[in-house]
């Protein structure tokens, strides 16, 4: 009788089965990183009763991701419903066959006409010299020449300001990503759509009904994916063994008391040149009683005091008198004695004032306008700053009292689009990611950076990451029920332990497939290097190289007619060197542990029904548990040791790893009859089919019954 009651209460939840051509309301909440062996093993323990309850009145699976498991690719095909050979998002690098130079996969930046451009000033001279010359025809002949006389120097003062003050070009973004999002297939048959967050959008693209506000990929102030700042008066600073691969902005201070003179680099100036970057002002002054700083920056005054964070903070960067960029970030300031130790998150763009062109939503004005209704937020793509905490400047707290305030806000918004009445809500967050990228090395003991005393406080990290994902799931269950909606829950790939970094491009070397010249200086990679056009590959010898490796997992052969210096002749010996790799990369073994760090070598063909193969690499390498790509190697590097251990906070990953390993999850508020294993690709049909509406093109996925 119990188990009956419970089968009747349960279905009074669902909503009702679906017809063929049916359209109802329809909830996709996405997040970013959740493994489904965690939250599965969460479940049975009653520690997330609401995703419990979800399971119980639906369906859970693990969802398999793309290949590889990274978030802009299984994101990429969520969004578009086709694999990533079609949407040619595979990695977030790529490489430029003509030079091998790393670039960034979703993105290309171009640099736009603003106005006439190089006409901007001639044409501005030439009306000033035609209205001056025309109100002069109006007077006597003696009083035409005062007149002309002053149209040739308005004119001329008109050109010299107009080169001085108005760019010929504005820089641009084009995005890459191929395929048509659902949720613009949706709204171009009528249905009103509101997205959220989902990573590769931007700049965003308009469709005829609804609203979107990008996620991964917009940048913040400096152009970068992220880049914080770290203030200190500490001499000849240094942090002890931080590689900075992550590229921090390390400001030194020129005291430790008293009123302190200070500069933040800001946006790259690509409209003028010169200077390089736009850069204001920051006083600190120093309390007589060493207990609190104050800050003045761009008009504002703060005080702070150890372990406060500031509000929003206001940053203005001149380019000239008519030019300004407006940012928005926050302080927190580590400690004011013996030195003064101050952070600043990357500095997101102002979403009230943003620049002409720089579109983070559709319509434009709905950024300005979530501002208004919900206060500022974070506009850059990847909100939670985890690189100082990755590279030793900030602390588990640091990062923690961020993650929770970004979050915060984002649930204000989510909670009043719940009751919206749009047909279509999809909404990601980010957290379970970050919160995985960093606190790994905490839950695993294994972890050559694991902590013992830690645990204590931060040994439940992940764990209530999961719950804090439980409770906005919760939210979406009750508005689900409210609106007798269909309720779809997800994540784009799952997690694994990043224990030891593997150097590919050193196995090549090691093994005759790559070649390198003697006596060449070579600089260890890092982030920056791809923004300020580093030195790449200095030390290979191209004529003697037919493979490399670059990209978060990607081998390339070096072939003739494709890449710039190619010597594997397609055909047969191109085919040889896949074959050769393919086995070889499977033998080889970790030498402290007898360990293979290589699970499956998957050549392309393999991988994509469709894709272009001037860009999709030759081979993809997937790791087994414990093991990723090493950092150095996504940026063509060549470290000594083929294996490595890895120390950093940075020490939980998915990127590389076999996507079979680091499942996602799937949930759904009603039963499925088939069996089948979710895709990511699937999301794309399912939804389409509850809004009855027609996919455009041939898909990957299928409609979930």
């Amino acid at each position: 009788m119990r188990r009956l009651v419970l089968v009747v209460v349960c279905s009074l939840f669902l909503p009702a089965p679906r017809a063929a051509g049916s359209q109802q309301k329809v909830i996709v909440l996405g997040f970013d990183g959740v493994d489904a062996k965690y939250t599965e093993r969460w479940m049975n323990e009653g520690k997330l009763p609401n995703l419990a309850r979800l399971r119980a009145m639906g369906t859970f699976r693990p969802l398999r991701p793309t290949l590889p498991a990274q978030t802009p690719v299984s994101w990429s095909t969520f969004s578009t419903g086709i694999d990533p050979g079609r949407t040619g998002i595979f990695d977030f690098l790529r490489r430029d066959p003509k030079t091998y130079l790393p670039l960034f996969a979703a993105f290309d930046e171009t640099k736009e006409p603003l106005f006439l451009g190089e006409k901007n000033a001639p044409a501005a001279a030439g009306i000033v010299l035609i209205i001056v010359t025309l109100i002069a025809l109006i007077f006597r002949r003696a009083t035409r020449v005062v007149f002309l006389a002053i149209a040739v120097a308005a004119a001329t003062a008109t050109f010299f300001a107009i080169k001085k003050y108005i760019p010929v070009s504005r820089p641009g973004v084009v995005n890459r990503r191929q395929g048509i999002p659902f949720w613009e297939v949706a709204a171009s048959a009528g249905k009103k759509a509101r997205v959220v967050h989902i990573p590769v959008t931007f700049p965003a693209h308009d469709f005829p009904s609804g609203e979107m506000l990008s996620g991964l990929g917009v940048p913040d102030m400096s152009g970068r994916v992220g880049k914080p700042f770290y203030f200190t008066s500490e001499l000849d600073f240094r942090r002890a063994g931080s590689s900075n691969e992550f590229s921090i902005d390390v400001v030194q201070l020129e005291d430790n008391k008293g009123v302190i003179h200070a500069r933040i680099q800001g946006p790259p100036n690509k409209l003028f040149g010169n200077p390089p970057y736009i850069s204001i002002p920051m006083t600190i002054t120093v309390a007589n009683d060493r207990n609190s700083i104050e800050i003045e920056v761009s008009g504002q005054r703060l005080t702070l005091r150890p372990g406060e964070w500031s509000g929003w903070t206001e940053f203005i960067f001149p380019f000239n008198a008519l030019i300004q960029l407006h940012g928005v970030s926050r302080f927190h300031l580590i400690a004011s004695q013996p030195e003064v130790k101050l952070y600043l998150s990357p500095i997101n763009f102002d979403p009230r004032k943003l620049p002409p062109g720089f579109k983070i939503s559709t319509p434009a004005r709905w950024a300005p306008q979530l501002a208004r209704e919900f206060g500022l937020y974070k506009t850059l793509g990847w909100q939670i700053d985890t690189w100082a905490i990755s590279e030793g400047f900030a602390t588990e707290q640091m990062f923690w009292d961020d993650m929770n305030w970004t979050v915060a806000q984002d649930r204000k918004m989510f909670d009043a689009f719940l009751n919206g009445d749009d047909d279509l809500l999809v909404h990601q967050f980010e957290f379970p990611d970050r919160v995985g990228h960093v606190f790994w090395r905490i839950i695993d003991p294994q972890h050559p950076a694991y902590n013992a005393s830690l645990v204590p406080k931060w040994g439940d990290a992940l764990l209530r990451a999961y719950q804090l994902m439980d409770a906005i799931a919760g939210d979406a269950m009750r508005a689900a029920d409210a609106h007798h909606a269909a309720l779809i829950v997800l994540s784009d790939h799952g997690f694994a332990s990043f224990r030891k970094s593997v150097n590919y491009n050193t196995w090549l070397v090691m093994n005759g497939y790559l070649s390198v010249k003697t006596g060449v200086q070579v600089k260890a990679r890092n982030v920056e290097m791809l923004f300020d056009q580093g030195q790449f590959w200095e030390n290979v010898d191209w004529s003697k190289t037919r493979a490399y490796a670059m990209g978060l997992g990607e081998v390339y052969v070096n072939l003739k007619g494709r890449e710039a210096q190619g010597i594997v002749e397609p055909g047969a010996e191109y085919d040889a060197v896949k074959t050769e790799l393919k086995q070889k990369l499977l033998t080889m073994v970790d030498p402290v542990t007898g360990e293979h760090p290589v699970r499956r070598v998957i050549a392309r063909e393999e991988a994509y029904r469709q894709f272009d193969p001037n860009m999709i690499p030759d081979l993809f390498v997937t790791n087994n548990d414990g093991y990723r790509v090493s950092w150095q190697t996504s940026l063509g590097g060549i470290p000594k040791d083929l294996i490595e251990p890895n120390k950093q906070v940075w020490s939980g990953d998915h990127c590389s790893v076999d996507p079979e390993i680091v499942r996602g999850i799937f949930f759904y508020n009603r039963k499925l009859a088939t069996d089948r294993a979710p895709y990511i690709a699937d999301i794309y049909p399912t939804v389409l089919g509850l809004l009855g509406v027609k996919a455009p093109y041939q898909l990957d996925g299928v409609d979930l019954r």
